[in-house]
């Protein structure tokens, strides 16, 4: 498999993440002092909930960019991962296009939204249940809501189909699927007649294995496709 990663928007989100988390910090302790403060004075307490507000705010961004730029393995580290023994017929970009993650294989374009849940996750249908833990209550901030996995894995194929479309001829315009993968190996995933498929990292082999026999994506879809995604990064091994 052959993987196109943009390490320099990684980088720089990255950095993003580690100058945010501190000034969390800074509006929080500041918010306490000025709550302690304002029982002698209370014309501190409007600063208190402003700074306590913005620490609240600061503390949901700081812990999205720590859990999706920093925190290791990374999305697209679970996937280069996992799909590292495939053949080069697939190609793997991450942070390339609109879409992070895209996966160019043998029988189409996939849109893949990753989640890094550890639950016990039921889905039906459309419809995914997490099961409320009390640890959940611990990771508060750290803790990233599901949302809802379908509309997202839609929209993301939505955005890719966009942006092909200005550049790619309808000939040259392969079939673009959807993918939900849990990439936590401690998620406990059940599924009932899923409206898109939904995957472990234990079953992403097999699945592509078997989806990959229908092939229709021509070398000259290929060709154009990896000219697009990549754009001006180059493709490693």
């Amino acid at each position: 498999m052959k993987v196109t990663t943009n390490e320099a928007l990684i980088e720089q989100r990255s950095k993003w993440a580690k100058r945010l988390a501190p000034l969390t910090m800074l509006f929080l302790i500041g918010g306490l002092i000025t709550n302690f403060m304002s029982v002698n004075n209370p014309d501190l307490f409007r600063p208190t909930l402003i700074l306590l507000a913005l620490g609240f705010v600061s503390a949901i961004f700081s812990s999205h960019l720590v859990n999706t730029w920093v925190r290791e393995p990374r999305a697209d580290q679970v996937l280069t991962q996992v799909l590292k023994k495939f053949g080069n017929d697939y190609l793997l970009f991450n942070y390339t296009s609109p879409v992070p993650h895209v996966l160019l294989a043998p029988d189409g374009l996939y849109t893949i939204v990753v989640k890094n849940h550890g639950d016990q996750i039921t889905v039906d249908g459309r419809k995914f249940k997490r099961k409320f833990t009390a640890s959940r209550l611990l990771r508060l901030f750290a803790d990233e809501g599901l949302g809802s996995p379908v509309n997202e894995v839609e929209g993301k194929m939505s955005k890719l189909h966009k942006y092909l479309s200005g550049q790619v001829s309808e000939e040259n315009m392969p079939e673009i699927k959807p993918l939900i993968l849990f990439s936590n190996k401690k998620v406990q995933l059940t599924v009932d007649n899923p409206a898109v498929p939904v995957l472990t990292t234990n079953e992403l082999k097999t699945f592509f294995r078997e989806q990959g026999k229908n092939r229709t994506v021509s070398p000259e879809q290929r060709r154009v496709l990896t000219s697009i995604l990549a754009g001006k990064l180059a493709v490693d091994e």
